[in-house]
């Protein structure tokens, strides 16, 4: 059985694996990063630990964000490090198994597509669920080591 928690990114609904997930935070201002690759937004500091945060909506290719007192920021687990990535609004967990998860095809993965985990059916609906450790590349995961993140917070 899986937990997933959806979100909503411009009125698409999205989900992450709650083992995926580090916390769910408020939204804040994020602080821009010089230096760093393209998908980054910036950072934002959580429990005094800076996270750099993901432009999602990038890799998603959809519009840029519009800020609401909905405005959630999800902390990601990945295999290299902690990631942030700001959603329109977070909608709620749900569980499921079996015959509601389908294995997204390895035929139908393409560069556009690699972020998609599997594919879970809640009700009538399907949600791409997407897998942390894929929303950046290899490079883009070396390029954030090489940059000392406190040292571009504490310029602030």
């Amino acid at each position: 059985m899986k937990e997933i928690i959806t979100f909503f990114i411009s009125g698409r609904e999205y989900g992450i694996e709650i083992s995926g997930m580090q916390s769910l935070e408020s939204y804040q201002e994020i602080h821009p990063l010089s230096e760093a690759p393209e998908c980054i937004l910036g950072t934002i500091v959580v429990r005094d630990e800076v996270y750099p945060v993901f432009d999602i909506r990038a890799k998603l290719n959809l519009p840029a964000a519009v800020m609401t007192k909905d405005t959630k920021i999800l902390l990601l687990r990945t295999s290299k490090r902690g990631i942030a990535c700001m959603v329109d609004s977070v909608e709620k967990v749900f569980q499921a198994e079996g015959e509601n998860i389908q294995i997204f095809p390895r035929e139908a993965r393409t560069e556009g597509t690699d972020y998609i985990d599997f594919i879970a059916r809640r009700d009538n609906e399907l949600i791409v669920v997407i897998n942390p450790d894929a929303l950046l590349s290899e490079e883009d995961f070396d390029l954030l080591e090489e940059l000392d993140l406190s040292q571009e917070e504490k310029q602030d």
